[in-house]
């Protein structure tokens, strides 16, 4: 009988007590059902769930887009509130770690929150969004939080925002327009730092991108660092992708596009439930993974992101 899998989901979501119920700042449920609002605004309910279903740690989000909406100047007294709610979370839970927010997109002030909560904080990583008031990932404002993670080699997830025109992709195609129309701007950050020379000039940067922005592989596909030849070699890009949920056809498509080192499990918790340990090791063997590649997508990928930092310190002394 093997070893049961380590789990490490690296996208789940929590909004700090300011922004929940009663809070200085609420906010409406919008188009979240009760009960997933419930869950977002009780962290009890995501150590619990994710407990009962064998998951050995989860990795914390608050995104800009979800405090601040998706366009327009922020507050970085909230963004500083929200990164000492997450320090004080995790150094409460142990089956909880966090990324720390920041705009990415604010320039130095962005890049002086991502020290302040990496260094003094001691958060995990650093969550951005995709694109923020017409820029991606490439525009030169964002430079100065990708260096910050680069030097202190934390990953950063980058979190999908909506679409300008989603009210036009809701209207056509329900919810999965929204969601599609998630993945656009997912994508099209992909793109953006592939095309650029970033990943060259920082290659101490990581970056973890949803599973929504995977159509972006077809255009990535047709050339430079992910055509078909330069995917056969080694190193490959520090960018990966999170399953978003447990669906082999998916798995077997990231992995064999990015390899097994390059895939971490995820699910956008509470949007989908929590990876079931059982099902989830059944779904990896039925995308085609051995128990090595099983091993690196369940949580040693994210395990390796997560330890970066502590490793090079190590060999630093």
């Amino acid at each position: 009988m093997s070893t049961p899998l380590d789990i490490v989901d690296i996208h789940t979501h929590l909004w700090p007590p300011a922004w929940g119920p009663g809070g200085k700042h609420a906010k409406p449920s919008g188009a979240f059902s009760p009960e997933i609002y419930r869950k977002i605004t009780t962290p009890s309910a995501l150590v619990d769930e994710f407990k009962t279903a064998g998951v050995s740690l989860a990795v914390v989000t608050t995104t800009i887009e979800s405090l601040f909406g998706a366009e327009g100047t922020v507050d970085f007294g909230g963004i500083r509130e929200t990164n000492d709610w997450l320090a004080g979370l995790v150094a409460s839970e142990p089956s909880l770690a966090a990324c720390a927010v920041t705009d990415a997109f604010a320039g130095e002030e962005g890049a002086a929150e991502a020290e302040r909560a990496i260094v003094e904080l001691g958060l995990s990583g650093l969550v951005i969004d995709s694109s923020r008031n017409g820029k991606f990932l490439a525009d030169p404002s964002v430079r100065p939080v990708l260096e910050v993670a680069a030097r202190h080699r934390v990953p950063i997830f980058v979190h999908p925002v909506a679409h300008p025109n989603s009210d036009v992709l809701i209207e056509g195609a329900g919810a999965l327009g929204n969601s599609l129309g998630r993945g656009l701007m997912n994508g099209v950050a992909f793109l953006s730092i592939i095309k650029s020379d970033i990943l060259d000039e920082l290659p101490d940067l990581h970056l973890i991108f949803a599973t929504l922005g995977l159509g972006a592989i077809v255009q990535a596909a047709r050339g430079g660092i992910y055509g078909r030849a330069e995917r056969q070699r080694q190193p490959r890009p520090n960018i990966y992708f999170d399953t978003m949920g447990a669906d082999p056809a998916i798995i077997r498509t990231l992995v064999g596009f990015f390899g097994a080192e390059r895939v971490l499990a995820g699910t956008d918790w509470p949007i989908l439930p929590a990876l079931e340990a059982k099902s989830l090791q059944a779904s990896l063997a039925e995308a085609g993974l051995d128990d090595a590649a099983q091993r690196l997508v369940a949580g040693g990928n994210a395990r390796r992101l997560l330890s970066l930092r502590e490793a090079t310190a190590k060999a630093a002394e």
